[in-house]
């Protein structure tokens, strides 16, 4: 059986087209930044470059798909990537009169910092899910786009077709950005 690749850029493609990003591109890429890295134990700043480093080693972004939105696509991958690398990191602990160091896993500071994590991703729920008490339907779309679901599943929840649920993307996208322009502020 022959399968078909789509076709891809090439990493010079990839690199011009990073290049010629505007600034109004620039500012949503930072904007989806700071939602991927908020509660999670990387700066923004780092996320995007990170992705933006994968992206020109070792993605493959299909030809015709926008770049902003492939960008944006690897930075949820990265972001949740690294999230969980985060929760199983190995720290070096100096045993008692020995000079040398054993990789040890440590689980005090682990266990403590998923706490700070999962209390401030709690908190971030709450708040965004409270800019849709008015409006059962986005909040259904939220609470779905939290649990990971598909937008065919989502659709298939509320009913909406592919136009009214882009529309809707949209405003829940803007009520958010108004309410937390900077980003999340604990």
């Amino acid at each position: 059986m022959n399968t078909c690749q789509p076709a891809t850029l090439s990493h010079d493609e990839i690199v011009l087209a990073i290049r010629n990003l505007t600034p109004a591109e620039w500012a949503r890429l930072k904007r989806v930044a700071r939602k991927y890295a908020a509660g999670r134990p990387f700066e923004p700043d780092d996320l995007l470059q990170e992705t933006i480093l994968r992206a020109i080693d070792s993605r493959a972004c299909p030809v015709g798909v926008d770049v902003v939105r492939f960008l944006a696509e690897a930075m949820r991958s990265v972001a949740h990537g690294e999230g969980e690398k985060a929760g199983y990191k190995l720290s070096l602990v100096p045993i008692a009169k020995s000079y040398e160091a054993m990789t040890v896993s440590d689980p005090a500071p682990n266990v403590e910092a998923r706490m700070i994590t999962e209390e401030g991703a709690g908190n971030i729920r709450r708040a965004i899910l409270a800019l849709f008490d008015d409006d059962p339907q986005a909040r259904d779309i939220v609470e779905g786009t939290m649990a990971e679901m598909s937008a065919a599943e989502l659709r298939e929840l509320t009913g909406l077709s592919l136009t009214a649920y882009n529309t809707m993307r949209r405003l829940i996208r803007r009520r958010i950005d108004n309410a937390f322009p900077e980003g999340w502020k604990p």
